[in-house]
């Protein structure tokens, strides 16, 4: 039982990140038609009344529509009263008919901008690393690799709640932290099932795996869709921001993190244990399935995973496009037969979406006038920084309670407006990084909402380190990145 629930649970899930998609760990939701139906006209309706009626006249016929967009996407996000993706796909098409005209349903002449974001360069790394993350899990890689290091950790309770702490983090830069965090769970749920909910060292456990998952995103472009909406903005206006460029504050900044959070588990979780084991588990598989988990095939995942990983890092050197890098697991991982035609389907396709979405909106702001308009509508202040760490703060906080793609899609355009050109590099990652801090609530994260799913937590149980995290945080991503860019 417990080696397939949560395959079976992963098996029916979208890693969609949103609230939505983390409250199908907690319970069944049934969506009630009449108040999604009636949320949906409400926000439309209000929306037009505060743009068409209360917005101010000198505002641009372009970038009132564009505002119009804009409140709409953030209030559907926040409510969620359609699938988040869905309102991505709201964005694009309300972008092509209302914006760069003055009359609302005339397309515009420039209209494929709006919808080329779904072929956006930071689109194709996602995919590439999505690929790479899902050969990871059919040959079982990723399993032999965490049960590897955590065992290189010793038995000491603290110094093994490290090791499954930084296996997960680690794992998370470069897998999709739902998937590693059920992974995570099958290798603890025999221990945790052996000494019961009132230990405290298996909250710790459970704690520090959905800790790590989240926070290990912020270390790579591809750790989370917050990054890649941050990327898509920096190039898009005109930043060379590389791969490595994003590890050397991501890396450092995530694993610190995680070491803080590892202290306060330590701190608030005291165990009379001495010494623990943890039990290989291995979740069951189809004979087919099988077939394909072979050392043969690791190691191909290996290499594949060393080049990519590779050439995405140097790209700077052989000038071959990180997007044109990621298609080398797609191939080679369909070539020899590792994926097959039915896993495609475990590709997150809503979270994609989700970001091709965030960056027609980020377009939008921009190329409306909108932007230069709220420029011109907000007081000067003489510090950046402070501003920066206002917006860091806010988009920690929102966050927690609507998802992160979106918030990150609403609030890192609005900040890279807010702050002078030298530094919008520094707005704008800071708040792709604040943005993967969400450990409040059980429902802030999918990790969060797995680790509570297990019945070994309380939700007063996420309070503590999510609050320490939330308020801590923001002022020290942007102390590790004033430092390192």
């Amino acid at each position: 039982m417990l080696k397939t629930q949560f395959a079976n649970r992963l098996k029916n899930f979208s890693f969609a990140d949103s609230r939505m998609a983390s409250n199908r760990f907690i319970k069944d939701v049934k969506w009630p038609i009449t108040k999604n139906l009636t949320t949906l006209v409400l926000i439309i309706v209000s929306s037009i009344f505060l743009v068409y009626f209360l917005a101010p006249a000198d505002l641009e016929p372009s970038a009132r529509h564009a505002l119009f967009i804009l409140i709409t996407a953030a209030a559907l996000w926040i409510t969620e009263s359609i699938p988040p993706f869905a309102v991505s796909f709201l964005v694009i098409g309300l972008s092509v008919f209302f914006l760069e005209s003055r009359d609302a349903l005339d397309i515009t002449q420039d209209w494929e901008k709006y919808v080329n974001t779904w072929s956006s360069p930071v689109i194709w790394i996602l995919l590439g690393g999505f690929m790479l993350a899902i050969g990871a899990q059919i040959t079982k890689f990723d399993r032999k690799f965490s049960n590897f290091v955590i065992g290189k950790f010793g038995t000491k309770p603290y110094r093994l709640l490290l090791g499954i702490m930084l296996t997960t983090g680690f794992l998370s830069m470069f897998i999709s932290n739902t998937a590693t965090t059920a992974m995570m769970l099958t290798i603890i749920l025999p221990f945790a099932k052996q000494y019961g909910k009132s230990e405290p060292i298996v909250k710790a456990m459970m704690l520090g795996i959905a800790a790590s998952a989240t926070l290990g995103g912020i270390g790579t472009v591809i750790g989370s869709s917050p990054n890649a909406i941050a990327l898509g903005i920096l190039q898009a206006a005109g930043y060379d921001f590389s791969f490595v460029d994003w590890m050397i504050p991501g890396v450092p900044t995530a694993f610190i993190l995680i070491f803080l959070s590892w202290y306060i588990l330590k701190k608030l979780y005291k165990t009379d244990i001495k010494n623990l084991e943890l039990v290989e588990s291995e979740e069951d598989t189809s004979a087919e399935l099988d077939d394909r988990n072979t050392t043969e095939n690791r190691v191909i995942v290996v290499a594949t995973f060393l080049i990519t990983i590779g050439l995405w890092m140097t790209s700077t050197i052989h000038m071959i496009p990180v997007a044109v890098v990621s298609l080398i697991p797609i191939v080679v991982f369909t070539a020899v037969g590792i994926i097959q035609a039915e896993e495609i389907r475990l590709i997150p396709w809503d979270t994609l979406i989700l970001v091709a979405g965030g960056l027609a909106l980020g377009i939008a702001i921009t190329d409306s006038g909108l932007a230069d308009y709220m420029v011109g509508l907000i007081p000067a202040f003489e510090n950046p920084l402070l501003i920066i760490l206002l917006m860091a703060f806010i988009t920690s906080i929102a966050s927690n309670v609507m998802s992160n793609t979106a918030a990150a899609s609403i609030l890192i355009p609005i900040g890279a407006i807010l702050v002078p050109t030298g530094y919008v590099l520094l707005m704008v990652v800071t708040l792709g990084f604040a943005a993967s801090t969400a450990l409040l609530l059980p429902i802030s994260t999918p990790p969060n909402a797995l680790v509570f799913s297990s019945g070994y937590l309380k939700q007063i149980d996420f309070r503590i380190l999510g609050m320490v995290i939330t308020v801590v945080s923001p002022l020290f991503i942007l102390l590790m990145l004033w430092f390192l860019i």
